[in-house]
Parts: C-alpha cells; sequence; structure tokens
C-alpha cells in the first residue's frame, strides 16, 4: 500500500489557538518547530506584538500553560501545552499512524494548514470525518501519492472547496467501498444506512458532489486552454 501526502486546513475545538487568539490577531505567523508529545509543542511567532499575543494566550482555553523560551529578531519561540480541548487534531491524526510534516498557520489565516503523511487515503478520510463530527472544520486542500507527486501547475484540489461535508464524506465512503467499481463493490441502499438516510437523498448526493466535481475541473481545464 502505498502512503499518500496531504495538505488539510482546520480549524476549531480540537485545534488549539484557532478559536480565540488567532481570530483575535490573524496577523500573527506561527510554525509549529517540534511537538513531544500530543500536547505540547514548541511555537515559532512572528508578525505580531508579541506582549498581545501573550495576553491573549493567557485566556485562551485551549492553552493550558505556554512558556517564552527565546528571541531571535523579530521572531519569539514558545513552548506551550494544550488546556480545555476535546480529543486533538494531532491525536486524531496520531491514532491512524498519520505523520505531520509541517504545521502553519499563515499571516492573515485564523486555521492551521498542515501537511501529513499518511498510510493510507482511508485512514486520511477516517481523520476527516471524526473531526468534522467533533464540530471542526477541516478541509482537504491537495492530496497524491508519495511515489507520484503532482506537477506544479497541477497541485491544487480546487474541486474539494466546493463540497459540502456531506457531500465528501459520501464520495469518500462510496469510493472506498467500491461503489464506483465495475462490478459494484456496495450497493446504493448499503451506502444509505450508512449514513442513515434514503436511497433516494443517498443518490441525489452523489449526484451533487460528483457533479460539482466535474464542474470545477471542467471549468478548470477551459481556463486553461483560453490560456
Amino acid at each position: 500500500m502505498v502512503s499518500v501526502i496531504a495538505d488539510i486546513r482546520v480549524a476549531g475545538p480540537s485545534a488549539v489557538l484557532t478559536q480565540h487568539t488567532l481570530r483575535e490577531l490573524p496577523e500573527a505567523e506561527i510554525r509549529i518547530q517540534y511537538q513531544g508529545s500530543s500536547e505540547k509543542a514548541g511555537l515559532v511567532v512572528r508578525e505580531c506584538d508579541f506582549d498581545e499575543f501573550e495576553s491573549k494566550v493567557e485566556t485562551d482555553p485551549s492553552i493550558g500553560s505556554y512558556e517564552h523560551v527565546a528571541d531571535f529578531s523579530d521572531v519569539r519561540v514558545y513552548n506551550i501545552t494544550a488546556g480545555d480541548v476535546p480529543t486533538l487534531v494531532s491525536e486524531h491524526l496520531a491514532s491512524k499512524n498519520i505523520q505531520v510534516l509541517e504545521a502553519t498557520s499563515p499571516s492573515g489565516d485564523s486555521n492551521w494548514q498542515l501537511r501529513v503523511r499518511s498510510p493510507s487515503r482511508k485512514n486520511l478520510a477516517d481523520v476527516l470525518s471524526e473531526c468534522r463530527r467533533g464540530g471542526n472544520s477541516i478541509q482537504l486542500n491537495t492530496l497524491y501519492s508519495e511515489t507520484n507527486p503532482p506537477d506544479e501547475a497541477n497541485f491544487g484540489c480546487p474541486s474539494m472547496d466546493r463540497l459540502t461535508d456531506d457531500q465528501y464524506d459520501a464520495l469518500v465512503a462510496a469510493y472506498e467501498s467500491g461503489y464506483f467499481e465495475i462490478p459494484k463493490g456496495t450497493s446504493l441502499a448499503q451506502l444509505s444506512q450508512e449514513f442513515d438516510i434514503g436511497p433516494q437523498a443517498m443518490s441525489e448526493r452523489l449526484r451533487r458532489a460528483t457533479n460539482r466535481m466535474l464542474e470545477s475541473h471542467l471549468q478548470q481545464d477551459v481556463a486553461t486552454a483560453e490560456h
């Protein structure tokens, strides 16, 4: 089984700093320098007033404690420990043997942008579903085989942005269970039972999702051809 690399964007109760500090200081640029455990990490912070950053962190319920450990010109380094947080995104990832390769929150964005390595597409899909069930907003931006990286021009997955969470989950479940294979690995009735909806509603959800994917890719191809 070939591992996959994915870029995901996540915010919510399982993603530290995203619901308070990063919303109030969107100009802050943060990178996770290291992660000692699922609850402890080292942060490199820049592009913000550090005193204000520390003030926000002190009242952020997602942070249990923090320590200012170093200064480098316009950069500060902190150690943090997660506070009152449900299952952390890092814990969800670790439970499926998914490795975080890079974690940043760019200036102007109150989300974490993660590059991860997953042993399979299913492991990644399971984590995305678990995070959404926990009330988090999580979006898959790119996905490719580690042995077959994409061309730079085709790196993004804009069609993913256009799917609702329900549509994405339905497509993943249908793909993983072999619904699109010949012969089919599962039936529409079986899929609908998994999502606790009727077969007609499941069919419409898959058709809408497929239509949005095709529409996005076809529009992108037309735009490329015109240039």
